[in-house]
């Protein structure tokens, strides 16, 4: 059997490297992993319902309504995974709170997002066991440690969208994969049924979010990594027949013509109301056809420097040193791999989402914890250095680095997708570089106080009228008509009419209304994240006509 090629490589750590911080031992790595695990959790699950419900996340509360009347095709620009799991925690949710105090109750924006948080948590597990596999226990510990502080991936994890489970699949895709190529450097027969389940992890990665992609930069690492890899790969049959039975069994809804014709709708951009995307004070076009030439290529990067802790930035400078001194090492070729084809193909497309980076922000922890293993051990080896002082200097480097993780995720709590490291608040001090981060904050408070002071005739625009609608029944006021600002603008003559005015949803149809809007009158109420203007909410008196219909 040709295995040669993969033995020589699948050791990726140099052992010398991480000696410093190596344990011997199950026990110990399985104490460590629940025991990040459960901070992860912590810092997820904690205040979940701080924000009020977004638009997406409210589709998917229509679509599990539309579930339990036996319809299966709402929301159906989105496999069905993930919308099963949030079904069953509403369900839960709903059960409890029927027995429940009225202080223990769960809301349902807690309810609807717990899978989420559950997945980005249970995402250390499996970075550890990939870093585990390709760098060694030390790097393993610091990486899983890591996403578990990571206070951007933690915001990501606390919304209901299909990124948390989309990347916790695909990571334990890998992990199988890298498992079974471990055992097949032995054996390969016993290296199939990890094989097979590589396949099947591969599809519930597809039945939580059409990113096909994903299956292809692994495949292409595979061939830069183990061009020859002779009997030790998969069996192609039962790998991709393990895949197509785990997509269809969680997400049997493909197979409806109806779906069909729901995504090619969705594809088409028929059911787009409005257009734009506002970063860093500009507006962007969205629209795929347009692509290098939408919201600029600098995105991503940008996020990477002004909202990653300094800590984690730092350490990312050894690990990519790393990164192209041992380029030829799988592991290496594996950073490499993910580094390219995530940053620079997303940073091209036209449209641009912070919780796209959350697969970027796993490759950032995973660099990190080799350049943070690396320089510790580098220092740890100086023999120029007194014993003593190696110590202090290990210590103090542990110290810093995770007070600096703790640090980063405390102070952002409860508002996490607000962090900025000290260079994003240098240059960007009102928080305005990515309206996005507010994900709808401050809409249903406004809701609130337009339910307990509009007259009947009120009319409410926004252009999150499904959420504004929602909120304003929550609170007992279905009378009350909402309107799109951007198709409809604002109606002379409306006998009172409520605005709640967000960046993130100022469009092209509706920045100049909005624009007259704020020149012309002061917001009846402001509601903030740590001074940052996250929804402004305006009181128009009859027959105001400022801003006719644009």
């Amino acid at each position: 059997m040709a295995t040669a090629s993969y033995t020589a490589s699948s050791t990726t750590w140099d052992e010398a490297s991480g000696r410093a911080l190596s344990l011997p031992w199950t026990r110990a790595k399985v104490l460590v992993v629940a025991m990040v695990v459960a901070l992860a959790c912590l810092f997820r699950l904690s205040a979940l319902s701080t924000y009020g419900f977004s638009d997406d996340e409210l589709n998917k509360l229509h679509a599990i309504e539309q579930y339990r009347a036996g319809v299966f095709v709402a929301n159906a620009e989105h496999p069905l995974l993930m919308k099963l799991t949030m079904w069953g925690s509403v369900a839960a949710a709903e059960q409890w709170n029927r027995i429940a105090s009225t202080d223990l109750r769960i809301p349902l924006e807690a309810a609807l997002r717990f899978p989420n948080a559950i997945a980005g948590a249970l995402t250390a597990l499996v970075l550890f066991g990939v870093a585990d596999l390709l760098f060694g226990t030390g790097v393993a510990m610091v990486a899983s440690l890591i996403w578990a502080f990571d206070v951007n991936a933690t915001a990501i994890n606390r919304i209901g969208k299909e990124d948390s489970f989309l990347l916790l699949f695909f990571l334990l895709a890998v992990f199988c994969y890298e498992r079974a190529k471990r055992i097949g450097a032995m054996d390969v027969a016993k290296a199939q049924p990890w094989y097979t389940l590589s396949g099947a992890a591969f599809g519930l990665m597809l039945a939580s979010k059409y990113m096909p992609h994903f299956i292809g930069i692994y495949a292409l690492f595979n061939v830069a990594a183990d061009s020859n890899p002779g009997f030790n790969k998969p069996n192609r049959i039962r790998h991709f027949a393990a895949m197509g039975a785990a997509f269809l069994a969680a997400n049997p809804m493909i197979l409806m013509p109806a779906t069909w014709r729901y995504l090619a709708t969705y594809v088409s951009g028929d059911m787009l109301a409005h257009h734009g995307y506002l970063y860093s004070g500009a507006l962007y076009v969205t629209d795929v056809p347009v692509s290098p030439l939408g919201v600029p290529m600098t995105f991503y990067l940008r996020l990477l420097a002004t909202k990653v802790p300094l800590v984690v930035l730092g350490a990312l400078v050894p690990g990519v040193i790393e990164m192209v001194r041992r380029r030829r090492e799988r592991g290496f070729v594996f950073l490499r791999v993910l580094a390219v084809f995530l940053i620079v193909p997303y940073s091209l497309m036209a449209p641009k989402f912070l919780r796209y980076s959350l697969p970027m922000l796993a490759t950032v922890d995973l660099i990190a914890a080799v350049g943070w293993v690396h320089a510790l051990g580098w220092l740890l080896r100086k023999q120029w250095l007194r014993p003593l002082t190696r110590t202090a200097v290990a210590i103090a480097a542990v110290a810093v680095f995770g007070i600096g993780l703790v640090v980063a995720e405390q102070t952002a709590a409860p508002f996490y997708s607000m962090f900025q490291n000290s260079l994003g608040a240098r240059f960007d001090r009102t928080r305005s570089a990515f309206p996005e981060q507010t994900y709808d904050y401050g809409l249903r408070e406004s809701m609130a106080a337009t339910a307990a002071a509009a007259s009947p005739s009120a009319v409410v625009f926004s252009d999150a009228t499904s959420v504004a609608a929602y909120y304003l029944r929550q609170y007992g006021r279905p009378d009350i008509v909402v309107r799109s600002l951007s198709s409809k603008g604002l109606t002379p003559g409306t006998r009172e009419a409520w605005v709640a005015v967000q960046d993130e949803h100022l469009t092209f149809e509706n920045r100049l209304v909005v624009q007259q809007l704020r020149a012309t009158s002061t917001p009846w109420k402001q509601f903030r994240i740590d001074g940052a203007i996250a929804t402004q909410l305006f009181r128009i008196a009859g027959g105001h006509e400022c801003c006719a219909n644009w």
